[in-house]
């Protein structure tokens, strides 16, 4: 199910990497800009790094971001991309978590969320994220295939996979995953 994970706990102090925070005449909003320069620079360091390959440094840049002040809806994906990457589901789970909790309506991250759920084996919280978003996203054919596969893969449930399979189909009928959606129906299509 990995395939289709498409974004604060662990972050580490990174000495030197951020400017520090200038006394402007303007005061508050001189320190304002230093923070979000100092934060758009984490953000940048940390993108150097998962270009590079190096995950676990690009996480804990991100992290360190997101503590900085960065805009977490630009930075989120990022960090939860770095988390997979190193295949560290249980501290993806936690940030999106955290992420889901201030911003409820989030169904991609919701999406997201369960799919990391359902890896670890949580399938009871796996399968409300994911029945959720998919309720959230009725129009968007890899949502459904996304909820459809990790029902079928993750929780081995073909019964709850067959409907967002069907699902799927309905929405992209010669989509990219039409060919697998049909050959995972319960009763072929004709």
């Amino acid at each position: 199910m990995m395939r289709f994970l498409v974004p604060a706990l662990a972050a580490v102090a990174l000495a030197g990497c951020g400017r520090p925070l200038a006394t402007t005449p303007s005061g508050e909003r001189g320190a304002a800009n230093d923070e979000a320069s100092s934060a758009a620079v984490l953000v940048e360091e940390g993108r150097t790094f998962a270009e590079a390959g190096d995950a676990l440094r690009a996480q804990q840049y991100f992290a360190a971001s997101l503590k900085a002040g960065a805009d977490e809806r630009l930075v989120m994906p990022l960090l939860l991309r770095a988390c997979i990457a190193q295949k560290n589901y249980r501290l993806a789970a936690e940030y999106a978590e955290a992420s889901l909790a201030k911003h409820p309506t989030n169904a991609r991250l919701r999406l997201l969320s369960g799919t990391i759920h359902g890896t670890l084996g949580e399938t009871a919280r796996a399968r409300e994220r994911l029945e959720r978003a998919a309720k959230e996203l009725p129009d968007d054919a890899d949502a459904q295939f996304s909820v459809a596969i990790s029902f079928r893969d993750d929780a081995a449930d073909v019964f709850a996979a067959d409907k967002y399979f069907r699902r799927y189909l309905a929405l992209a009928p010669n989509g990219e995953h039409a060919e697998e959606a049909r050959s995972s129906l319960m009763v072929e299509v004709q």
